[in-house]
């Protein structure tokens, strides 16, 4: 960690003499914030002010997030040491808000789980009259949405349970993410890291001299300069559970840190662990077939999808000597690919399989067979069922894949529990990637921690031509889901029978589009039966492998549907499908329906109709699309940056003409009719033509032209001045000043209150020495900061947290900033483990006071 020594700076603002010896600062507030008037910490100190009823509502930003409290009892926590910290009731929460048409709420719920779950409710109201609801336990987010722009109530309520906290978004039609609320908590293999050597590096060792030169105990070759290294002692992967072994886990982290800086290492990251992404249950329909058109696609391409070639990478394939290759479940294997001696299929490795009860050599082999693992009920057959979905025989039989003439390619690269690493699903990438037999590859598999390797390796299969597709992910929620999250990969979402996204499927960055995943909590065909999609699966519990079928519901049942389309289009017209064309239609709206809004359901429903039209056409029509897709400024953002995407990807795009509003907003460079599309433009408020309190709006709407066909881009922009730096509220804040070691004991603490949008804060007469600085809330009194769901400031950057050093003269100056959001793994460079913030210092008051001074020194 790096060590930052502070000496005295001027311009500290805060009035004291520079000299004296302490630290003074301030604390911004992210654009937007707000906070729920009556948390427990608003109650303990008689500040709280209702908002529990439409009278009584609070106001908060159109856009934005807000951080609340709401518990259906009231007590004390248990195991908060010698000090007291009590909870109190407040069932429900009302909040108003001038929403746009299509704006999306959300409710992500942070709770202990020593309490009883709660029944939450998040509900919309216009007019006095209820729009839309939703009804959960807080497992996974909440989401509703206002259907027409004006006036709204939200209201957050509970019943039964305990206290937890929220954090409640509010984004406007067309935002994909809302940002995690809490720190991501990837699973991964103890003392082993994936590193990408610089490429002066590469084929310069073997795997003797990688690990000599890392000081590792092995490494092992993974393609194209990726190692997999690994040093003594090996860890369990067993125990990579989120909540355990997180000293172990934190150990591991610091290593691959300290391997990040060593000479000739360009990449180093954990070796994730990957999930196969389904719940099991049993079914015997197949509406997941009807739903997309499929029966009218294969007449339009009664090839099937001959000759194109899927690479399933999961669990392997069922068969009934797993000992050997071949002899597959009926309903697939006249289309796996035929045995080769020297191809390698099997790419889990010794830590993850369980086939030593068959003689494998603990290692890549050339058998995909699923081994299977006796148990009843297990995740083992789930590449079985996937490859069913995809290319189970048309022969009247069993079930039907949706397309029945591909060939086959089982990879497997899960292992027991239906769990893989990050190492052999790179090797794996990395040889499908230069195979001219594989077309599109399909990964119902996922997981939190993002890979610039796999991405890489990935980026690479796109780039020779194969379409990578990959569930979105079954948590509920927009969290980045990787591989779905890499932005040339097709991240599928899962929707019921009736066309609704499933309960459990993500949403947001992870969804390019749509496809049917099942819901087992639904019958929305009200055929008497629960929504999950049947396919081809094993039975083995019994000693004997019998072939079977089963129901699962999941974005894993999802993805191959587009994986199968897309073949029956490459089968349909190789020369025109490609994957960057593939992108231009999805885009473009070409190969699906829309069901509704495009942060839940993406480019919409795929329809195998329309994709197979598309593919026989064989024309692309040039789009061109920005990001972000629409710009929304206020009192502190004023410039914005627009990036413009062209599919076909390195199509030229000629301006026909430009038009916007020029008194409110301004475009660098100069965007001219019959000049080239620029790769991106600076967007800013004109200030001088705007006037705080008011809010503005106009569209920047480009014409152009490619390929003798033209387009319109619209994006639209959002002047909002009636949010003021000074209504931006992140709540009661504690500062503290906290010892560096392990320990994290806090040794000062002070309370602030947000002023003209900000926090003042000063330390006096501080003991010389090394602290981290850290603020935020405790707005259910439990005695910590920095918990996920409350607002947490960290110096210097949010997730990376450096030592202060402070000396004999005073230092000022300093600046933090505060948020409900917490950074990615992607912006930490790590994941953070065992994280579970920071406890707020007492002083020797047993009734439950921690010293939170209020308002006496700022």
């Amino acid at each position: 960690m790096a060590l930052l020594s502070l000496v005295g700076c001027g311009g500290g603002g805060d009035g004291l003499d520079s000299q004296e010896p302490g630290l003074s600062g301030t604390i911004t507030i992210e654009s937007g914030t707000r906070v729920d008037s009556d948390t427990a910490d608003d109650s303990r100190l008689n500040e709280a002010v209702p908002n529990d009823s439409p009278s009584t509502a609070q106001l908060i930003a159109s856009t934005g997030i807000l951080g609340g409290y709401l518990s259906a009892t009231s007590g004390t926590y248990p195991d908060s040491g010698e000090f007291v910290f009590e909870y109190v009731t407040d069932e429900q929460d009302t909040f108003r808000a001038d929403l746009a048409a299509g704006s999306t709420i959300a409710v992500q719920v942070f709770r202990d789980s020593v309490f009883e779950t709660p029944a939450i409710t998040l509900s919309v109201a216009q007019g006095g009259v209820l729009v839309d609801s939703a009804l959960g336990t807080g497992i996974t987010p909440l989401m509703v949405s206002a259907p027409d722009a004006g006036p709204s109530e939200i209201s957050v309520s509970t019943s039964g349970g305990g206290p937890f906290r929220y954090v409640l978004s509010v984004s406007a039609a067309g935002v994909t993410n809302f940002q995690s609320s809490h720190y991501s908590q990837p699973e991964f293999v103890l003392d082993e890291a994936i590193v990408l050597m610089s490429p002066e590096e590469q084929g310069r060792m073997g795997p003797q001299g990688v690990a000599g030169a890392l000081s590792a105990s092995s490494a092992k070759p993974l393609g194209q300069g990726a190692w997999l290294v690994r040093r003594d002692p090996v860890g369990v992967v067993a125990s990579q559970s989120p909540g355990s072994a997180g000293g172990l886990r934190g150990v591991t982290l610091r290593w691959i840190a300290e391997l990040k800086a060593k000479p000739g290492v360009q990449i180093a990251e954990p070796n994730y662990i990957y999930r196969a992404q389904a719940d099991r249950d049993l079914s015997s329909l197949q509406w997941n077939l009807p739903l997309i058109s499929l029966p009218l696609a294969w007449q339009a391409a009664p090839s099937r999808g001959n000759a194109i070639g899927v690479a399933v990478m999961d669990t392997g394939l069922f068969t009934s000597t797993p000992q050997t290759y071949g002899d597959w479940h009926l309903d697939l294997d006249a289309n796996a690919v035929p045995f080769n001696s020297g191809r390698i299929l099997d790419y889990v490795s010794a830590d993850l399989d369980i086939d030593p009860q068959f003689n494998d050599r603990l290692g890549y082999d050339n058998n995909p067979a699923d081994p299977g693992d006796g148990k009843p009920q297990s995740s083992n057959f789930h590449g079985t069922h996937v490859a069913g979905i995809v290319a189970a025989l048309a022969n009247g039989e069993g079930v039907n894949g949706v397309a029945p003439g591909v060939t086959l390619w089982p990879v497997r690269v899960l292992g027991r529990d239906g769990a893989g690493t990050l190492d052999d699903l790179v090797a794996a990438m990395n040889w499908a990637a230069t195979n001219p037999d594989i077309n599109v590859i399909n990964l119902s598999l996922g997981g939190v921690g993002p890979s610039t390797v796999l991405e890489a390796a990935i980026n690479r299969a796109d780039s020779n031509g194969k379409l990578v597709v990959a569930a979105a992910g079954n948590q509920g929620t927009d969290e980045l889901t990787y591989p779905a999250a890499f932005g040339r990969v097709i991240g599928v979402g899962a929707v019921d029978a009736g066309k609704v996204r499933a309960s459990y499927s993500n949403f947001g960055g992870s969804v390019d589009l749509v496809a049917p995943g099942g819901d087992a909590t639904r019958d929305a065909n009200l055929d008497g039966n629960a929504d999950l999609v049947i396919s081809t699966w094993g039975v083995d519990d019994g000693g004997d492998f019998i072939r079977s079928y089963a129901g699962l519901q999941g974005t894993s049942m999802a993805a191959p549907h587009v994986a199968g389309v897309y073949a029956l289009m490459k089968g349909a017209n190789p020369g025109a499908v490609t994957p960057g064309q593939f992108r231009a239609w999805l885009a473009g709206g070409v190969l699906t329906e829309n069901v509704g809004n495009s942060t839940e359901y993406g480019a919409g429903l795929i329809n195998a109709l329309k994709s197979v039209d598309a593919a026989l056409d064989g024309s692309v029509s040039t789009i061109v699309l920005s990001s972000p897709s629409a710009i929304a400024f206020d009192r502190a953002r004023f410039n914005s940056e627009l990036d413009f995407t062209v599919y076909p990807e390195g199509e030229s795009v000629v301006v026909n003409g430009v038009a916007f509003d020029s008194d409110l907003i301004s475009l660098d460079p100069v965007v001219l009719a019959g000049s080239p599309l620029p790769s991106s433009v600076a967007v800013s408020v004109v200030e001088s033509n705007v006037v705080d309190g008011q809010s503005y709006a106009t569209t920047i709407r480009i014409d152009y032209s490619a390929g003798g066909e033209t387009g319109i881009l619209e994006v639209p922009v959002s002047i909002d001045l009636r949010a003021l730096a000074d209504e931006r509220d992140a709540g009661r804040h504690y500062v503290l000043l906290v010892s560096p070691d392990e320990s994290r004991e806090t040794i000062e603490q002070r309370v602030v209150t947000a002023r003209d949008g900000s926090y003042s804060f000063s330390f006096d007469g501080i003991e010389p020495g090394e602290y981290f600085l850290v603020a935020g809330t405790d707005m259910d009194n439990n005695g910590f900061i920095c918990e996920s769901g409350e607002a947490c400031a960290e110096y210097p950057v949010n997730g990376l947290p450096e030592k202060i050093v402070i000396g004999g003269e005073r230092v000022t100056g300093v600046s933090l900033s505060t948020s409900f959001r917490r950074p990615t793994i992607a912006s930490m460079g790590l994941p953070r483990i065992g994280f579970e913030g920071y406890r707020l210092k007492n002083d020797g008051n047993q009734t439950a006071q921690p010293v939170r001074t209020l308002e006496t020194k700022r």
